[in-house]
């Protein structure tokens, strides 16, 4: 059983991870263009976006791990 919370939570982990790295991207390019949008022309100084891009990734992150955590306890559960 113990093995079974392991393997759960270490591929939750890693998908959330997976998540975090590739969803920061989309994120940043989104805020950048909301931002030249906003101002009219590209802004050279983007730290703001990707400042803003970090808690955006972590919170699909989180969210991806609450989905694998859930799924896979929900397949792994033996029906009552």
């Amino acid at each position: 059983m113990a093995q079974r919370s392991l393997l759960i939570y270490g591929t939750a982990f890693a998908v959330s991870v997976l998540i975090l790295v590739v969803s920061y991207f989309p994120f940043y390019w989104l805020l950048v263009e909301i931002q030249t949008w906003r101002l009219g022309h590209p802004n050279p100084f983007t730290i703001g976006p990707a400042v803003d891009a970090i808690p955006c990734a972590f919170v699909a992150a989180l969210i991806a791990f609450w989905f694998a955590v859930r799924g896979a306890k929900k397949r792994w559960t033996p029906e009552s």
